[in-house]
């Protein structure tokens, strides 16, 4: 081999790993994001995804059609399509019979006290979910805060487990401040280890905690 050819492969490799763990807390927040959108919007992608398909099916066969009439090249089509319609048609049942969770969260605006941030964990699906609050941690952290070690709880269908966090306590432990820019992420786990997470944006949470204060000065202003 080349050596320069070696040596530049090598440069490229190093490279790579550099830029990877630079940029690896934006890639996680980008891909729970995604990952989080793409289960929100899940049945309209698939319908989109079977739409386009058939019509780019239907199109190429009317052009092999009339560019030549043979019935074999026909038939090879249709079956061809038969084959791809059974294996989409399997992969949404799977997909609809699939155990459902969503993690969410609130704030406690309405509520006296200290500021807090529930986590949420709504069991979608049509059986029983074991669950445990597993924490919050900033992206890129390895380890995950929580107040005390929780015991996994059953979630029943159609319900949901809740826990919370004050917000003094969060940033006290996770080491940021109210204008940190960056994201955290909250997750419940199951008990064969799988996470199941969102991410928050703290700016964003903050914003709201602001303009609920800011609602809260102007009601209590007109009360006087």
């Amino acid at each position: 081999m080349d050596l320069k050819i070696f040596f530049m492969a090598i440069f490229f490799v190093i490279f790579g790993i550099i830029l990877g763990i630079s940029s690896k807390d934006g890639i996680y927040a980008k891909y729970h994001t995604l990952r989080k959108n793409i289960k929100a919007n899940k049945k309209k992608i698939i319908i989109f995804t079977i739409v386009f398909s058939t019509g780019i099916s239907i199109g190429i066969l009317i052009m092999l059609f009339s560019r030549s009439n043979s019935i074999s090249l026909l038939i090879e089509w249709i079956s061809g399509l038969g084959t791809w319609a059974a294996v989409v048609v399997s992969l949404w049942l799977a997909t609809g019979r699939k155990s459902r969770l969503k993690i969410n969260h609130g704030q406690n605006i309405d509520e006296p006290g200290p500021k807090k941030i529930y986590f949420i964990a709504y069991n979608l699906s049509d059986k029983s979910i074991s669950l445990e609050f597993y924490g919050v941690k900033k992206v890129g952290d390895k380890l995950f805060y929580r107040e005390k070690n929780l015991e996994p709880e059953v979630v029943k269908a159609g319900e949901f487990q809740k826990r919370s966090l004050k917000l003094d306590i969060i940033e006290a432990n996770l080491k940021i401040s109210d204008s940190y820019k960056g994201d955290i992420v909250s997750c419940f786990a199951e008990p064969d280890g799988n996470l199941h997470c969102e991410v928050i944006n703290w700016k964003e949470e903050m914003a709201r905690f602001e303009k609920a204060n800011q609602k809260l000065k102007l009601s209590n202003n007109k009360i006087l």
